[in-house]
């Protein structure tokens, strides 16, 4: 029944194209920023389990706050 429904709209076999098309460019763009990491930064996100919360050495000005902020709490 539902096969039958779909099949008389005008134009629906161009949805799952779309659909390959946006998934394979989402893909290749992160297939393509994996491999222009600078490895500092690679480096960087290795290390981030292992890192103290109040090492601020490649925090950004949020983290920051957050740890000022938290430090005026107590």
């Amino acid at each position: 029944m539902y096969k039958d429904v779909a099949r008389a709209i005008d134009g629906i076999d161009i949805y799952p194209m779309i659909g390959v098309i946006i998934f394979f460019s989402v893909f290749m763009i992160m297939i393509i920023n994996v491999y222009s990491a600078k490895k500092s930064n690679v480096a960087h996100w290795e290390n981030l389990p292992l890192e103290d919360a109040t090492d601020t050495t490649y925090s950004n000005s949020f983290t920051q706050n957050t740890i000022k902020n938290e430090t005026e709490i107590i």
